[in-house]
């Protein structure tokens, strides 16, 4: 074995790099001295750095040699003085762009802190990106874990009943199948009362995703079935929040929904939930469903309730293709056995590492990540435009120091690595910074109200996908805004900046040509994010002026939970009865009544058939969303009756069952209001046993942000009572005001009784607009922030123009000129730019607005007000940029200008 062959791989590799002569002559002893400083080494770590230190000499000598017989070269032929890479010129170049930049500390720290924003802004975005739509499912080998979803009435992925769950799971292709329906709960912990969020799951679900419990086991087959007690597995991240990582978790009791629930153990480090990112708090098993009351127990046989998710682990060789072509079958069979409940609801399967959240909001989705990913985006593109700019300016004010530079020996290369290790040294700064502002923003942003912005608790941290990705910007940054000033150093003419003393040296045309284009460039971008916001700001406008129905002036609410006092219905009757009567005998009330929901809130729906209605999805069934009401709701809540009556005394338990739908239902079923008589049917019920007996005016169902769907009322009479009612009180002045007597005169009807929320519907109405604020905000403060940018970089441009043409504009002013027509002539010079420039940035608007107008509300793409807005705001900070420097010039002395030049 030669000596070379002794120093292990990575150093017979390092010599490779070493000219071959040097190799044959010096190798063997480089390969001793390396041997050597190995034995030498005591302990892993000695040894480890020797073994570094011994691979970065031999590195090192390679460079230099190679770098020295370049120069060498170069020196010879005269073509490339001074242009050799060795570590010495490097360490020297170094050093001296340090000295520089400290020379410079304004440009400096507002150069890194520009570069600390973009790529802070840049990286956090990314990592909540990634977080929610590219960061792989934490499961087992992912690409067996399949989704399987029962189409809805609409003919779109949705869940599944349980029954059909049982079917999915008989079939062979799969290795385990799981379900899981997401749920809440209220955690009764000590004399506080927490509403959880909790998922019913099988017992397969962590055979399906390939993990096991963090502690303790997960649910065993026994308990797939009600009646086989309560057990909960507590998710790993609730563990750590809210148990403080107790170890004897396992095997203790809590209390959800009154009941005492054993914790057998505790969830998966990486699973903070079926749904990933979001966190749930705890699994429930399906024998724990009377929690959720005996409707969710009698779920478990109803194939008319599409409730839960399904996924499903392929057999060892199975395809999603042949998972697919099962589940097609499996629907056909369906559809013919239960025609009711299943014609014309196919079966998809989607492969885990296609689904995010769901097939019908993956592309909202993707949509949103996209827009704000390109916004911060934009954002930092400005920021380095204005420092290539800022760079081509302060380049040109170090003309004669390069050009002593090349005189004394230095070659274009060198002169030019100077601006490019300039330009990487803030960049690193500067993402160095971003960085640390990133782990700030990461730990703040899932704490950030509104609550419901972020689900659950948005899992966000740094890892090394968003370090590589906050590296990657960093380099893209410095090369972006390095390269052409480097370039530019790299041109100068020599002899004429040396005769000139750098005095006239000018940025040439092809480099002006460059910096008009940048200027433009942000004039283009911050065009279409202020207009970005404009639309945004418009819809939330549209939004917030639409009429809700309803006079939410002087309505005011509040919530509690009769099933924590009263067991029976029959009880739990009474004790409304008994609320309502109090909370209408408080002073400044006028009404009183009791919903299962309040309107613009997320609820409960059903599958229903319509008498006369075939839904264009061809399956017979529609789903509509639905309210329990008290009689006196209609008239507290204000809602006009157009036909009909509303619920009273006749609508008794074992009565027909009659409904109260709204004015869009009416129209759009049959075409009219008066459709008193009319009736509907659960799906698979045989009789029409729901009869239309009013129809009142419309109200927000689901969200403020949508146009109201059909929706219809039950009488809580007829229902049996509701458990946990929203009181609705009408008051004669500010609602605000009576909020303490409605919460004292709750606890005087039964001290147990507790308020689970109250407030005023004007606040909870502004609290449904918060996702749609907090987009506005976001947006309109990048979009602040662009045109500010824009401003900057039109501001230095034109106080570079000035600065240079300062004979001129004093020989203009001594000759007669005035100060308006110096202003003219300075603004002459960037209105091109700034014309061309929202030239581009209408054009790139047009293709831009249609692509976000799915998330508007009340207004087009092409709202004229919001683009003409948007081309007023961007003319006026230009106008401003440029007019200051343009009158500073106009303001000066014409004598000491000449002097000045």
């Amino acid at each position: 074995m030669t000596p070379a062959r002794q120093g292990g791989p990575l150093f017979r590799l390092a010599l490779r790099l070493l000219p071959r002569r040097l190799r044959e002559e010096h190798g063997a002893e480089m390969t001793e001295l390396y041997r050597a400083r190995l034995e030498r080494a005591t302990g892993a770590v000695a040894r480890a750095r020797a073994r570094i230190r011994g691979v970065a000499d031999i590195v090192a000598t390679a460079l230099a040699t190679r770098a020295g017989r370049r120069s060498a070269a170069d020196g010879f032929t005269g073509r490339r003085r001074g242009g050799g890479w060795t570590m010495d010129a490097t360490l020297q170049e170094l050093r001296q762009t340090v000295r520089n930049l400290a020379r410079s500390p304004g440009f400096t720290l507002g150069a890194v802190a520009l570069l600390a924003i973009g790529i802070g802004v840049n990286t956090t975005v990314f990592t909540v990106v990634d977080a929610l739509l590219f960061r792989p499912p934490p499961w087992d080998e992912a690409e067996r874990v399949v989704h399987i979803y029962q189409h809805s009435d609409e003919g779109e992925p949705s869940s599944t009943s349980f029954p059909a769950y049982r079917d999915m799971a008989e079939i062979d292709l799969f290795e385990s199948v799981g379900a899981t329906v997401p749920w809440s709960a209220r955690w009764e912990r000590g004399d506080e009362r927490i509403e959880v969020d909790v998922e019913y799951a099988t017992s397969t679900l962590l055979d399906v995703l390939g993990l096991a419990p963090d502690r303790g086991r997960w649910f065993e087959p026994a308990l797939d079935r009600p009646g086989a007690g309560f057990a909960a597995v507590v998710s790993f991240p609730t563990w750590v929040s809210r148990f403080g990582a107790d170890p004897d978790v396992v095997g203790s009791t809590v209390v959800l929904n009154g009941e005492a629930v054993t914790i057998v153990g505790v969830g998966p480090r990486t699973l903070p939930s079926s749904f990933p990112p979001f966190v749930t708090d705890f699994w429930l098993s399906i024998s724990s469903t009377p929690l959720g009351g005996q409707f969710m127990v009698d779920n478990l046989e109803r194939r008319a309730d599409h409730w839960y998710d399904v996924r499903a682990r392929l057999a060892p060789g199975a395809t999603v293709a042949q998972a697919s072509a099962a589940m097609e079958a499996l629907a056909a069979r369906l559809a013919a056995d239960f025609p009711e409940f299943n014609e014309g609801r196919d079966i998809s399967v989607f492969a885990a590492d296609d689904i995010r959240t769901h097939p019908t909001s993956d592309g909202d989705l993707f949509a949103a990540g996209t827009l704000l990913a390109a916004v911060v985006g934009v954002i930092l593109l400005l920021a380095c435009a204005n420092l290539a700019n800022l760079l081509l300016v302060r380049g040109l004010g170090r003309a004669g120091e390069m050009a002593v530079r090349r005189a004394l020996g230095a070659g274009r290369t060198r002169v030019a690595r100077l601006f490019l290790f300039e330009a990487l040294i803030l960049s690193v700064i500067g993402g160095g910074l971003g960085v640390l502002l990133t782990a700030w923003a990461v730990r703040l942003i899932p704490t950030l109200p509104p609550p419901g912005v972020f689900p659950g608790l948005l899992e966000l941290h740094l890892d090394g996908r968003v370090l590589v990705w906050a590296l990657t910007l960093v380099v893209a940054t410095g090369l972006l805004f390095g390269v052409a000033p480097a370039l530019r150093a790299a041109r100068t003419d020599l002899s004429g900046t040396l005769r000139d003393e750098g005095r006239t040296s000018s940025l040439g045309r092809g480099t002006a040509r460059m910096r008009n284009a940048l200027l433009a460039i942000q004039v283009a971008a911050s065009l279409v994010l202020v207009l970005g916001t404009g639309l945004l700001v418009r819809s939330l406008a549209a939004t917030s002026a639409a009429d809700p129905g309803i006079a939410v002036d002087r309505l005011a609410w509040i919530r509690t939970d009769l099933a924590a006092v009263a067991e029976s219905p029959e009880e739990r009757r009474i004790l409304l009865d008994q609320l309502r009567e109090r909370l209408a005998a408080l002073p400044g009330v006028e009404g009183v009544a009791a919903t299962s929901r309040l309107p613009a809130q997320f609820g409960g729906s059903t599958t229903t058939e319509v008498e006369d209605y075939s839904p264009p999805s061809g399956t017979g069934a529609t789903e509509l969303d639905f309210a329990v009401v008290d009689d006196g709701y209609f008239a507290a809540a204000g809602l006009d009756l157009l036909a009909g009556r509303g619920f009273g005394p006749d609508d008794v338990a074992d009565g027909p069952t009659a409904i109260v739908i709204n004015e869009t239902a009416a129209r759009n079923f049959w075409g009219e209001v008066e459709v008193v008589g009319r009736r509907m049917r659960g799906q698979g019920s045989e009789n029409w046993t729901r009869t239309v007996v009013g129809v009142v005016s419309d109200a927000p169902v689901s969200t403020l942000s949508e146009d109201v769907p059909p929706a219809f009322y039950f009488s809580e009479r007829q229902l049996g009572g509701i458990a946990a009612p929203y009181l609705i009180v009408r008051t004669a002045d500010e609602p605000a005001t009576v909020l303490p007597s409605l919460r004292a005169a709750l606890a005087e009807a039964r001290p147990a009784l507790s308020a689970d929320g109250l407030g005023t519907l004007a606040d909870h109405f502004g609290s449904t607009l918060a996702g749609p604020r907090l987009a506005t905000l976001l947006v309109g403060a990048f979009s602040l922030l662009a045109a500010v940018l824009a401003g900057l970089g039109i501001y230095g441009i034109v106080s570079f123009g000035v600065a240079r043409r300062t004979s001129e504009l004093g020989i203009r002013m001594a000759l007669g000129a005035g100060r308006g027509r110096v202003v003219r002539m300075v603004l002459r010079d960037v209105w091109g730019m700034v014309f061309w420039g929202l030239l581009a940035g209408l054009a790139a608007a047009a293709i831009v607005a249609p692509r976000v107008a799915a998330l508007l509300y009340g207004v087009n793409g092409g709202d004229p007000l919001a683009f003409g807005g948007a081309i007023v705001f961007i003319v006026a900070v230009a106008a401003f940029a440029a007019w200051l420097p343009a009158r500073r010039a106009a303001s000066a002395d014409p004598a000491a200008a000449l002097r000045g030049s």
